[in-house]
């Protein structure tokens, strides 16, 4: 090969080079300027929000201000679904949440709300899965549940046990009581307490169960002490406001 189609060939290999590099370059250049159009706070924002999923206590209008307050909801591509998620599983009565983006501006937000099983302590609520929250509970008409912090799904267990057995006697319990000692108390829909205490507890209802029916005068019963081997000791309403109505005359001596 002469001298001259070597130079020819060298400087066709340069300009392909050059060439590529150039193309290269542009695109790049491209690139970079497209991210920095996607990721300026006024290009592309969130401009649609889908709310799915059954919500009856956490309104549509709560999700839209909770994913608004956001600042990222301001541009689509840098906006962070786990952020989003974080936010609104922060709303009292959301159990979880899942947030997906779709192309080019939505954001899809499914809700799944807390699962309400009773009331728990004052003020506050306890899950189906046995979990604590506080949301608003006036339009709730649930169980009462209490006892010490960190007993609550104990507590519910407890109540899921007893509940069946007792309604199949015509009985429904409205409170259940675990005390700091873990003694148990439950308060029937008539208002009547069973102290029922620590031990034997299914063999204590049952003892209820078989006895009360057979107690005269009923409507007068305010409590039943179910502590006991055998047998169980009632407690009058008359007796109880009589002992009420002592203490607050003591009280009033003391004053005097």
């Amino acid at each position: 090969m002469s001298e001259a189609a070597v130079t020819r060939t060298r400087l066709g290999f340069l300009s392909g080079l050059l060439f590529f590099l150039l193309v290269l370059g542009v695109l790049l250049w491209g690139l970079w300027q497209a991210m920095v159009w996607a990721t300026a706070s006024n290009q592309v924002p969130v401009n649609s929000l889908i709310v799915q999923g059954e919500h009856r206590y956490v309104s549509r209008e709560e999700i839209r201000e909770s994913v608004l307050s956001l600042p990222e909801v301001g541009n689509f591509f840098t906006l962070e679904v786990d952020r989003v998620q974080q936010q609104l599983q922060a709303l009292p009565w959301v159990y979880q949440a899942s947030v997906r983006k779709q192309w080019p501006d939505t954001l899809r937000v499914y809700i799944v709300e807390q699962p309400a099983a009773a009331f728990w302590n004052e003020g506050a609520l306890v899950n189906t899965h046995g979990e604590v929250f506080e949301a608003d509970r006036k339009q709730l008409t649930l169980v009462h549940l209490s006892g010490p912090k960190g007993e609550a799904h104990k507590v519910l267990e407890e109540y899921r046990r007893w509940q069946p057995l007792l309604a199949a006697r015509g009985y429904d319990i409205n409170r259940l009581h675990l005390t700091p000692r873990f003694s148990w108390e439950l308060t029937l829909n008539d208002g009547v307490r069973l102290i029922l205490g620590r031990d034997d507890l299914e063999a204590r209802l049952k003892r209820f169960m078989n006895v009360y029916p057979g107690i005269m005068g009923r409507g007068q019963v305010a409590y039943l002490d179910l502590r006991y081997d055998t047998g169980l000791a009632v407690g009058w309403k008359q007796d109880e406001e009589t002992e009420n109505d002592q203490k607050r005359g003591t009280k009033s001596d003391r004053r005097a």
